[in-house]
């Protein structure tokens, strides 16, 4: 157990290593080691926000970002959930970090916010995105050490729906800032407070016709939805 904890703590100072090297600012470090993204893709998220986006990111065990860059970021294609580590290897071998979860993605709207849906059409699992997302996505993947592997969770309107689990943490990037949310319940006064629709019951699962009805689906003639809450 000792020698696995100063594994993992040499990996994390490495990386925090790393980012200092490139300039990563202290705060982007020290919101790292809260969320477990690495801490250049901390800035890279927070530096994208600054162009009028608001991103919120599910994100990792917080062991993962000592592994992020030296593993591959797991597919969507791989169901198994990962260790204590923020690694999961599957029964060919393979080895993956966690991923980030985008929840959702809003631009800056006037006096609110507007949902940029990430999401294939009809609750499918693959296909085209809308040139908007699909922009954003290609931004992100640009500068992120650890890339992002699929759309939206809000927008995915289908009964597989993952939901949210008690013990997710969240992240959202907004005015070139970044804000750790510690739980569901943190994350959804984080939606409420900027006037957007958190789509989860308290027991964290999805509401399909709530989504429906925002607009979160592409297919939904509704178009994006939108907000009237100011920043």
């Amino acid at each position: 157990m000792t020698l696995t904890y100063k594994i993992q703590e040499a990996m994390e100072l490495q990386r925090e290593t790393e980012a200092l090297r490139v300039d990563v600012p202290q705060q982007d470090i020290a919101l790292s080691r809260q969320c477990g993204i690495d801490p250049i893709d901390v800035q890279a998220f927070r530096e994208v926000s600054g162009r009028g986006l608001l991103l919120i990111v599910r994100c990792p065990k917080a062991t993962a970002r000592a592994w992020h860059g030296l593993i591959p970021a797991k597919p969507i294609s791989v169901k198994a959930k990962s260790g204590s580590s923020g690694v999961v290897v599957t029964s060919e071998g393979n080895m993956f970090v966690s991923d980030y979860d985008l929840m959702s993605i809003w631009r800056h709207s006037g006096a609110g916010w507007c949902k940029i849906v990430v999401s294939a059409a009809d609750g499918a699992s693959r296909g085209p995105y809308s040139p908007e997302g699909t922009m954003v996505l290609r931004e992100l993947n640009r500068s992120l050490v650890s890339r992002i592997k699929h759309g939206c969770q809000d927008d995915f309107c289908s009964p597989s729906n993952p939901g949210v689990k008690l013990s997710d943490h969240f992240a959202a990037f907004y005015d070139g800032m970044g804000e750790y949310l510690v739980n569901p319940a943190v994350c959804k006064m984080f939606y409420e407070r900027k006037g957007l629709v958190w789509l989860y019951d308290d027991s964290g699962g999805y509401l399909l016709d709530a989504a429906r009805q925002e607009g979160s689906d592409p297919s939904s003639t509704k178009g994006s939805s939108r907000t009237n809450t100011k920043k």
